[in-house]
């Protein structure tokens, strides 16, 4: 289980957020209290900035015995950065999250799922200050996606990244799919698809990986469960649809499946 510790607002320019009343600390309770009803452990991909306002939050989490890794620091989309301003991102968002988590940061998660075949270089700069990635989404969708690469927990090589390697130097998660001929991999993980579709899919997806023997990596933002989230102009329907039921459709997925973080699946040791 993962989550994207990120505000409602936060797909807008980094230079907007300032105008934004922060709903960060009663939407993520929700989360935790509902983690904690389960007895769930997840790893809250944590943006740099969501941290300095509310280092707080960020020490519940851990208290709690959750992970943080990096989300970025500024959430920008990776495709339109630069070798250069995305390592500095990241450096700074690591940098804060160990700071205030205490913990030493080991993934990372890209905004808007932004590494795609065209920016595959962002790998060689992961792998330089972590262990691991969970920014691939095998799937095809207006808005992001890498629909051939592998669908299951990999090792890689940066220089080949949608290559499975025995001794890798970077361990990829991919977001989880359900693969339905002819129609190629559906997304399953979470976040809008957990609101748009059908819960007895999005079950059957995961039970798929589970008989494989693989753990499905899934995603919520605290958003997602938040019927009051504040109408954005710039928003499209999408961000607002289902958000009425969202809980009680992640409440039945947390009763349903066992979910643990990242670090404890994969790095306990």
């Amino acid at each position: 289980m993962s989550v994207d510790l990120e505000d409602y607002f936060c797909d807008l320019p980094f230079s907007t957020w300032d105008k934004f009343q922060s709903r960060m600390v009663e939407t993520t309770d929700v989360l935790l209290n509902l983690f904690k009803k389960y007895k769930v452990t997840a790893t809250f991909f944590t943006l740099g900035y969501i941290a300095e306002r509310h280092p707080e939050l960020v020490e519940r989490i851990v208290t709690e015995g959750h992970e943080i890794a990096s989300h970025s620091f500024k959430h920008t989309d990776i495709r339109t950065m630069d070798e250069t301003s995305f390592e500095n991102d990241l450096i700074k968002s690591i940098k804060t999250l160990e700071k205030i988590s205490g913990e030493n940061i080991l993934g990372f998660r890209a905004p808007f799922f932004s590494i795609t075949k065209k920016n595959l270089w962002a790998f060689k700069i992961i792998k330089k200050h972590l262990k691991y990635d969970s920014s691939i989404f095998p799937v095809k969708t207006p808005l992001y996606g890498i629909p051939d690469a592998p669908r299951y927990p990999y090792h890689m090589i940066a220089e080949e990244p949608l290559v499975k390697t025995e001794n890798g130097e970077l361990f990829e998660i991919p977001l989880a799919t359900l693969r339905i001929p002819p129609f190629g991999n559906i997304p399953i993980a979470g976040g809008f698809h957990l609101r748009f579709l059908p819960f007895w899919l999005i079950k059957m997806g995961i039970k798929k990986f589970n008989k494989a023997g693989k753990s499905a990596m899934l995603y919520i933002h605290p958003k997602d469960l938040d019927p009051k989230m504040p109408k954005i102009s710039q928003y499209s329907w999408h961000y607002y649809y289902g958000l009425q039921n969202a809980e009680k459709k992640f409440e039945s997925l947390l009763k349903h499946f066992t979910f643990s973080s990242t670090r404890e699946i994969y790095f306990k040791n």
